[in-house]
Parts: structure tokens; sequence; C-alpha cells
């Protein structure tokens, strides 16, 4: 019998930890503030709002959908597939912050990018790659061809698409004032090393990080030629 009553203490314990799960807070937990990176999707949206939005490695950042109306998101973290598990509540979330007339339209695929994910290629009009590996590289498929990879340089993943044929290097994110805009003068003077370094693959995948450059940005604009 006591054994029987510690498994039914158990479940209530669980019970309890579910319903007490909440969107908003664990969200805030990771992304209040600055950490948000709202003023990014912002930019973009200005400066030519997309249609469907591709976000692999996106955790539970949600904020795209803030932004964006139509948001694939893709993650095999435990937390993440935990978070998109109340997709109601995560709809209902971005619904209230979206700054767009239609209903959002979310949808969150528990995979490694890496692997493949259920989506038809040239699907996608925005590849999102945040802290989250050579997303430009594994997800440029699903771009449509014409379509925008925004893209930082935390794991090199910038470094790739700038010397993948595939891409053209067509702006970047910079801060003009009090907000982040998309610049598209001057690009010439990005991407060049402060040593003299010959960019490979082989190189940014042994560093997994970016390469130093003599200037940068907080994000970097790709379209996809081919």
């Amino acid at each position: 019998m006591a054994g029987m009553n510690v498994g039914s203490n158990g479940e209530k314990e669980g019970r309890k930890q579910r319903e007490a799960f909440s969107v908003e807070k664990v969200y805030e937990k990771y992304y209040a503030g600055e950490g948000a990176r709202r003023g990014l999707f912002d930019a973009l949206a200005a400066w030519n709002r997309p249609g469907r939005v591709l976000y692999p490695g996106s955790f539970i950042h949600i904020t795209a959908s803030f932004v964006f109306p139509s948001v694939v998101y893709v993650d095999n973290n435990r937390d993440a597939r935990r978070f998109f598990a109340k997709m109601g509540d995560v709809a209902a979330f971005a619904n209230r912050h979206r700054v767009y007339s239609e209903k959002p339209e979310i949808i969150f695929h528990g995979l490694s990018y890496e692997a493949g994910i259920p989506e038809s290629e040239n699907a996608f009009d925005l590849l999102i790659s945040l802290y989250a590996g050579f997303i430009s590289k594994f997800c440029k498929r699903y771009l449509k061809i014409g379509g925008i990879l925004a893209v930082n340089n935390s794991h090199g993943d910038a470094d790739l698409a700038s010397i993948n044929p595939g891409y053209e290097f067509i702006g970047v994110i910079q801060k003009r004032g009090d907000r982040l805009r998309v610049v598209e003068e001057n690009l010439d003077s990005y991407f060049k090393p402060k040593k003299e370094t010959r960019v490979t693959e082989e190189l940014v995948r042994k560093l997994n990080r970016g390469i130093g450059y003599t200037k940068t940005a907080p994000a970097y604009l790709f379209r996809r030629k081919r």
C-alpha cells in the first residue's frame, strides 16, 4: 500500500508540474528584454516582409512569430519539445504580441535540422540562422531561389554562407540611431579577415566559431542564387 501511495503522490506531483508550466514564464526566463532579439526581426520585416519563415535551431525563441505571421520552428532540444507541446498556449501567446493582422501560423518539428525535416524544398522566403550551427548548408534546400538567409556568425555560419556559391551577400543588419536596420551599401568592407586567412569550410567547421574580421555586423543577409 505504501508503494501505491508513493506512486499516487508522484503522479499528482507530475500533474501539478504540468499544470504549472507556463509558456510565457518559460519564454521570459530566456528571452526577457533585449534577449528577445526583437529588433532584428523588426528590421527584416521593415525591409522585406517574408511570406513563410523557417527557423532551425530555434529553441523556444517564439519572438519570430510576434513579427512574422507564418513560422516553422525546428529543434530537437527536450525543453523546446516540451514548450511547443503546449501549442495552444504558444499560439495564444504569439497572438497577444503579434504586430500583423492575421492569426499566427506556427509549426514545430522536434527534430535535428541536419537530418532533414518534413517540409517541401524551395518553400520558404526567409531562413533564420542564429547561434545554432551550419544552417546555411543543411537547410538551404528549403529556401526558395531568391529567398533570404539571415545569419549571425557565432558558430561561423555567416562565414560558410559567404563562401557558398549558392548565396549572394546582399546586406547586413546594423544599428542606425536607436534601432537595427538593414544596410545594403558598402558591403565590400565585410568578410575581410584581420589576419591573412583562407576561409574554407574545413577551417570554419574546425573553429566552430566566427573568424575575426575587420568589420562585423549583428547579422548578415544572403540571397539564394541556386
